[in-house]
């Protein structure tokens, strides 16, 4: 059976979604408990990859196995074996060529910033603490130019190795309540820091005399250094994906 997971995690304590040699990542905890759940090993087979600190309301990993535990149990036997970081919300039975990877057609992801005067401990490590004045229009305006196909090298993180750098952002939607400012992004893929990146720009743009047009400038310059800093990932949650399962 292939079998497909949703997952959410606080990354906070996490180096990352992706295995590492010899570091605490989502993955190599996750594969832990579901290979104790189902006692035999697995290949887990994820959506994407989030960086250090990032969360995820929405995570998808498929793996095969013929456990005899029934589908609506399976979550809470591998939460069993799982610390309070990281919890499967939902398990599925998928075709057998389904891939979590290759079978995404969109992600959404949030950036969550709190615009309040001081910090507040109960979101700490859940967002991004900018106590200075944001102008909401402006943020709003600095990142239109963004949306569709672009080569977006200017908001890659250093050190990544990608084939190219041509992404597609499908919407971008900004959302203001009370004290939070909530920037959602959907695309089908996102280069290394990208996300964070872009809204380190537009909010060092929006909280400055700036032009807005500076985001545009920085977008078909292709250099990172024409862009601005780079947001903290504590910030940030893969919030769902959406999946062509015909594939």
């Amino acid at each position: 059976m292939n079998i497909r997971l949703k997952v959410t995690y606080d990354g906070t304590k996490f180096y990352g979604f992706q295995k590492q040699p010899k570091l605490k990542t989502v993955e190599g905890v996750l594969t832990k408990a579901v290979e104790d759940t189902v006692k035999h090993k697995v290949k887990l087979f994820y959506s994407g990859r989030t960086d250090r600190g990032v969360h995820a309301l929405g995570q998808y990993v498929n793996f095969y196995s013929n456990t005899t535990i029934d589908l609506g149990n399976l979550p809470r036997v591998i939460n069993f074996h799982l610390p309070n970081e990281i919890s499967v919300i939902e398990a599925k039975l998928v075709k057998d060529d389904f891939h979590c990877r290759y079978n995404s057609i969109e992600k959404h992801y949030r950036y969550v910033i709190f615009n309040g005067k001081y910090k507040n401990a109960l979101f700490y490590n859940r967002s991004w603490h900018y106590p200075f004045k944001i102008d909401e229009d402006k943020l709003k305006k600095s990142l239109e130019c963004l949306i569709g196909e672009h080569d977006f090298k200017s908001f890659m993180g250093r050190d990544a190795i990608v084939k190219d750098t041509i992404r597609t952002l499908y919407r971008i939607d900004v959302k203001k309540e009370n004290n939070f400012i909530y920037i959602d992004f959907y695309g089908k893929s996102f280069l290394k820091n990208m996300i964070r990146i872009i809204v380190g720009t537009a909010v060092q743009i929006a909280s400055s005399d700036r032009d807005v047009n500076l985001m545009r400038e920085a977008l078909y310059a292709k250099e990172r250094k024409y862009a601005g800093l780079t947001a903290p990932p504590h910030g940030l949650y893969l919030m769902n994906i959406r999946f062509d399962e015909e594939k």
